[in-house]
């Protein structure tokens, strides 16, 4: 591989959040009345397409109004913000692998999570200084697989399109490097469904940090 660039996802591809999450959806829930307990597996369908669909699929149950929709959406942001570092963490050899990666790449981050919470989870769970940029949803833009993130941080940092891959766990990331015109990497110990269709999609594949660390160093 000619590549220079390397653009991750974080939940399911970095950091493994999914309990905070699912808390925090859990949480929401109860506090706007709904007696739905959602499980572990349930989380694994709500994530990959932002904060905002989740909260539409956690409520999937229901026959909500928007306002229903939208009071569990504050509800479940308050206290994601609250939750995400209570049992979030890298997956394990994450770190070492990016300061590793880091010697040879420039590295970043490109997710469908709220921007705010992007930036918070990235201070507390990662070393300053390994990525050059991380960006993450803010309302007025569109949200993965829409290429729109991808491209603003090629143009930002006039990088050679042929020269990035984009890193992540679910079929909205395959599909975010296929619009964005650039290599994918799919891993699979995330959240993703990873079903045949969808292995075949990505240009690479990997089913833990050591696969990762074996294709990129």
């Amino acid at each position: 591989m000619q590549i220079k660039n390397i653009f991750f996802d974080m939940d399911g591809t970095i950091l493994d959040t999914l309990q905070d999450i699912l808390d925090a959806v859990n949480f929401a829930l109860k506090e706007c009345g709904y007696q739905r307990v959602h499980t572990y597996e349930d989380g694994k369908r709500f994530i990959g397409g932002g904060a905002y669909v989740l909260a539409a699929r956690a409520l999937a149950f229901t026959d909500y109004t928007d306002e229903e929709l939208t009071k569990f959406r504050e509800v479940f942001f308050q206290h994601y913000q609250e939750f995400q570092d209570r049992n979030t963490k890298p997956f394990p050899g994450m770190i070492n692998f990016l300061r590793d990666l880091k010697k040879k790449y420039r590295l970043f981050i490109i997710s469908n999570k709220p921007d705010f919470l992007l930036q918070e989870i990235v201070h507390e769970k990662l070393e300053d200084g390994l990525f050059c940029d991380l960006i993450g949803h803010k309302e007025e833009n569109p949200e993965k697989p829409d290429p729109f993130a991808v491209n603003k941080m090629i143009s930002k940092h006039h990088l050679n399109r042929d020269e990035c891959i984009y890193v992540g766990d679910s079929i909205i990331d395959v599909e975010t490097a296929i619009n964005a015109k650039v290599k994918s990497c799919l891993v699979t110990y995330g959240y993703g469904q990873y079903n045949k269709e969808l292995l075949k999609k990505a240009d690479y594949t990997a089913s833990n940090v050591e696969d990762l660390r074996k294709l990129f160093l």
